[in-house]
């Protein structure tokens, strides 16, 4: 969003308004409905709907709209999962509360808004060192650093986020396939040797 830009209250959908309440816990259980497998996908983007509206009509078009100007930049499908916000609640609370002044349980902040400090939040919070733990790469081993890569891979199982079966069934299948493309070009170094 630009700076001058206002927060949405809403989408327009085929020439009709419809005001949507975008309170950040509204939209994680809007995101927790369309996560589920056990519905079918239109009771899915109605109940998704009726997270921001009490009489959700026209779900799948307004749905399209919602994820247009609350998800204009959707994660890298291949990017490393660092956050997840019911595993990571308490530590996002926290945060906020250090961080901002603002209490999560009681006051109501705009998805966008949301987003915004939460990617902002600033080193020092225990979840922005959770987080860098997360994405710090292991260092190669040399015979320098055995006791940092130690502390780091504790630090990295202490923290780690558990995974679903669709997160651990999607990890699989990666490894697979570069395990794979390195046998294939093996196997080709071989041959043009």
């Amino acid at each position: 969003m630009k700076l001058q830009d206002t927060l949405p209250q809403g989408v327009t959908v085929d020439g009709r308004f419809y005001r949507l309440d975008f309170d950040f816990r509204n939209v994680l259980r809007m995101m927790e409905i369309m996560g589920r497998d056990d519905l079918m996908p239109e009771a899915r983007e109605y109940l998704a709907v009726k997270c921001l509206t009490k009489r959700p009509k026209n779900a799948g078009k307004v749905l399209a709209a919602v994820r247009s100007i609350l998800f204009q930049n959707p994660p890298k499908t291949d990017a490393q999962k660092v956050t997840d916000f019911a595993q990571d609640a308490p530590l996002i609370r926290a945060a906020f509360r250090q961080a901002y002044g603002i209490d999560l349980y009681r006051d109501r902040l705009h998805w966008i808004e949301f987003s915004e400090l939460l990617n902002a939040i600033p080193e020092g919070s225990r979840y922005s060192e959770v987080i860098g733990i997360r994405v710090r790469p292991m260092p190669k081993p040399t015979k320098w650093n055995a006791d940092e890569r130690a502390w780091l891979a504790k630090s990295k199982s202490d923290v780690a986020l558990e995974m679903t079966e669709e997160e651990r069934k999607t990890a699989y299948e990666r490894g697979v396939a570069r395990v794979a493309s390195f046998l294939l070009s093996l196997a080709k170094e071989k041959d043009n040797g």
